[in-house]
């Protein structure tokens, strides 16, 4: 297990003069001076969460050893310049506004980015709603003609540019950000000190929307002085830059959440984040440091493509107004710290995926409002600034970045209250619309039917987890996009594993009793009631179930450990694996008769393949009845469910890889926990099989699965290995949300994973439905399909405990 990070070292004793001080500032603040030299403690709602706003300022990635020298002298963005505008109908323009001598005083100011939906989208800053939009400014060209100027312009539509009156630039149409050089003669018009900067912009219909920038370059690289050249060189950089930048970071990043359940000791976040730009979010919330401020020492360990970063610097005492600045430098070290994993695990799986080098300052301010030494950080402010580095020792710099960044906080979200289901549900009917568009189409080309004879049929899965994420979610059956939908997957030809268990899900979905769920999480009924099936679905269900039993590893004897690759092959994973088992019970749900020692085989692969490596943990596990009785009545005894168990994870294949241990991830670790509960409960449906040994065995590695994502479980990012932070995040939640649920675990190790993960999910989701990508490759209808089942709590519980 990885150590826990350290964010402040030990202050040294202080002299009588900075006692008096902190005796002080404490008074101003309402604090004991006992209470602030041990330092602060976070104000958030018991298994609840604080919400914060976040305005990205700036967030560059360039060329670190560019060729190109820009002065910029006209910026736009939220600290951008301010332009002089008129907004006006096409016959009412002013004459000669765009010359030096030109009266604009009675123009309004105005910031980039112009557009109709100021207001709403905080992109833009100044409404513009008319026909046109006249700006203008004088800025300082410098006492040297330039030898060339750099714009960057957003124009919807036609746009003209005037330097001093003379036309610079002609542009008609649209352009989105676009990079646009101009040099020699055009520049004739320059004065030396200042210069009148003119525009104008059209809109000829539909949006529209206006911006720009204007860089000055005194000096031009070698055999690049005409635009096209300046162009071609700009591009390079750029394409290298955004090759970085693509390597790093993703859509997807947390939202701005504090989550209680994040917290270590109510003080400061414990898990590091695995993205760099919530490097500032992660110290922002460190409270160690105390009302004196002191030194800073944190380590954030294993971040994807950057391995450990050092973390040090101070932070000052915090003023009688609340703000604290901390002032830190940020660098990796050369190689990823061992922790209590062996040298050759670290080369074999850490190394590979640390491709980059950090050199860099951060400085956080912060404001923090304090009661009775419980503090919520109000806003803060992170900017850093730095290299990304490569080659030997990380000494060669490949880019820079610069990310700046505003956060408020406006909420408090105390769990799982009204407002917690009115935004889940929200979210479930933004993601159920979206996904009813994207499914409407069963031909779009993720959806469309493979070709005769294909050996996967991968599309035909994405169709049925599709569907079965909307039935889960409350559409209809007799919606139009799910009939037509079911009828399709009826007609396709299954053949691997994920495809024909996902189908089976979704088929069997069809037939679920209502209500059933809630009685299963109340304890007013032990296990899923049998589903009646048509005879035709019936027959299908058969079928592709037969199917299945064709795609186990055969390099083992499926009789005594089963195990599912894709398709028949000598070969397995646990991921599918999860899948093949989950539709197996759909079919055993259906009434399709599985045998015992099938999953008994398949038991006797998730035991062997579990970890062996794991630290102690007591374990608490909260099932839904003793939660809902606690909620009702919290001054009433109950009896909590605890253990001492082990820490041991699942990793994609089996517990070793050449030798050593393999990684360990979240989603593999839920999907063994997910595997042999199912096989428990289907086992136990057998009345005639008695098992005890092998039952007591899973539910022994079962807790051990749960003592191990207790320890490395955050809801901001795929938990566990190094490899898997910034991809298969969603299947990830939707993994945790198969395991509890099916074990009936509401809480785990005092935290609600649920609220966590829900949280997450509705704060993330994007206006059009959606949710973002991740960093590497993953598809919108799985992404969204996994956020509904997770949001709706689509899995049933099948070990209540009753």
């Amino acid at each position: 297990m990885p150590t826990m990070p350290r964010s402040t070292s030990p202050r040294p004793r202080q002299p009588a003069d900075s006692r008096r001080r902190l005796a002080l500032l404490c008074a101003g603040l309402g604090l004991a001076s006992a209470v602030a030299a041990q330092g602060f403690r976070h104000d958030v709602p018991h298994r609840g969460a604080l919400v914060y706003t976040r305005t990205t300022d700036q967030f560059e990635v360039d060329h670190a050893q560019s060729r190109l020298r820009p002065h910029w002298v006209v910026q736009d963005g939220p600290d951008g310049h301010r332009w002089r505008y008129h907004a006006t109908a096409r016959d009412r323009v002013p004459a000669g506004f765009e010359r030096v001598g030109f009266d604009d005083r009675e123009w309004a100011h105005g910031q980039a980015t112009f557009g109709p939906d100021h207001g709403k989208n905080q992109e833009q800053r100044t409404a513009w709603q008319s026909d046109v939009l006249c700006v203008r400014t004088v800025v300082d060209l410098g006492t040297k003609k330039p030898r060339a100027l750099q714009l960057r312009v957003t124009h919807d539509d036609d746009f003209v540019l005037y330097l001093n009156g003379t036309v610079l630039l002609d542009r008609p149409g649209y352009a989105d950000g676009a990079e646009v050089w101009v040099t020699g003669p055009a520049l004739d018009a320059w004065v030396r000190g200042e210069n009148t900067v003119a525009a104008k912009c059209t809109n000829t219909g539909g949006y529209q929307r206006f911006s720009l920038a204007i860089a000055l370059h005194s000096t031009l690289p070698a055999r690049a002085k005409e635009a096209s050249e300046l162009q071609r060189t700009f591009e390079a950089e750029r394409n290298h830059a955004n090759a970085v930048r693509g390597e790093l970071f993703g859509s997807y990043r947390m939202p701005p959440l504090l989550l209680q359940g994040d917290l270590e000791a109510g003080t400061h976040v414990r898990l590091p984040p695995a993205d760099l730009r919530d490097l500032g979010w992660w110290l922002a919330m460190d409270l160690r440091a105390g009302a004196a401020g002191g030194s800073v020492a944190a380590e954030a360990w294993r971040l994807y493509r950057l391995g450990d970063l050092q973390v040090r610097g101070r932070a000052s005492a915090v003023g009688t107004d609340g703000w604290q600045t901390l002032e830190l430098s940020v660098k990796n070290s050369l190689e990823p710290a061992p922790r209590d994993d062996s040298k050759r695990f670290v080369d074999m799986h850490v190394k590979p995926h640390v491709g980059y080098g950090f050199d860099g300052k951060l400085v956080v301010r912060r404001r923090l409002l304090v009661d009775n030494g419980k503090v919520r950080v109000a806003e803060f402010t992170t900017d850093l600034d730095g290299r990304l580095l490569r080659g030997k020792d990380w000494k060669d710099p490949t880019a820079s970045l610069r990310h700046r960044e505003s956060w408020r906080l406006v909420a408090d979200q105390p769990g799982q209250d009204a407002r917690f289901r009115g935004l889940v549900q929200q979210a479930i009917e933004r993601g159920t619309n979206r996904l009813k568009q994207d499914l409407a189409n069963v031909g779009a080309p993720l959806l469309a039917r493979e070709a005769e004879g294909a050996d996967r049929s991968y599309h035909t899965g994405r169709l049925a987890l599709g569907l079965l994420a909307l039935v889960k979610g409350g559409v209809p059956k007799d919606d139009p996009v799910v009939v037509a939908g079911y009828a399709e997957l009826r007609r396709r030809v299954l053949v691997d594993t994920y495809s024909l268990g996902n189908a089976m899900m979704a088929l069997e979905a069809l037939y679920a009793p209502p209500g059933e769920f809630g009685d299963l999480k109340a304890g007013m009924i032990d296990r899923p009631r049998q589903r009646e099936l048509p005879a035709e679905d019936r027959k299908l269900m058969q079928e592709w179930v037969d199917i299945l039993m064709k795609n186990p590893d055969q390099s083992v004897d499926a009789a005594d450990m089963l195990r599912f690759h894709y398709v028949g092959g000598h070969d397995f994973d646990n991921s599918v694996n999860q899948y093949g088992l989950l539709g197996l019970y759909s079919a055993h749900l259906c009434g399709i008769p599985i045998a015992p020692s099938v999953w008994e085989a398949a038991t006797n692969h998730l035991l062997a393949s579990q970890s062996p490596a794991g630290d102690k943990v007591d374990l608490e596990l909260v099932d839904y009845r003793t939660h809902a009785r606690r909620l009702a009545s919290p001054d009433e005894p109950v009896t909590v469910a605890r253990t001492t168990a082990r820490a041991l994870g699942w990793s994609y294949h089996g517990p070793k890889h050449n030798g050593e241990l393999a990684p360990m991830y979240g989603s593999m670790t839920a999907a063994g926990i997910t595997g042999l509960a199912i096989c428990q409960a289907a086992l136990d449906d057998h009345k005639t099989v008695k098992r005890p040994k092998l039952q007591s065995e899973a539910t022994r590695a079962r807790n051990d699965g749960f003592a191990w994502l207790s320890q490395r479980m955050t809801m901001r990012y795929h938990g566990g290995d190094i490899d898997r932070q910034p991809r298969w995040f969603y299947y990830y939640l939707y993994s945790i949300e198969r395991a509890a649920l099916l074990s009936g675990v509401a809480l785990l190790a005092d935290r609600d994973w649920y609220f966590e993960g829900a949280m997450v999910l509705i704060h993330s989701q994007q206006p059009d439905g959606h949710w973002p990508a991740e960093l590497h490759w993953d598809q919108g209808i799985e992404r969204d399909a996994m956020a509904i089942l997770f949001l709706k709590q689509s899995t049933m519980p099948v070990l209540t405990g009753r």
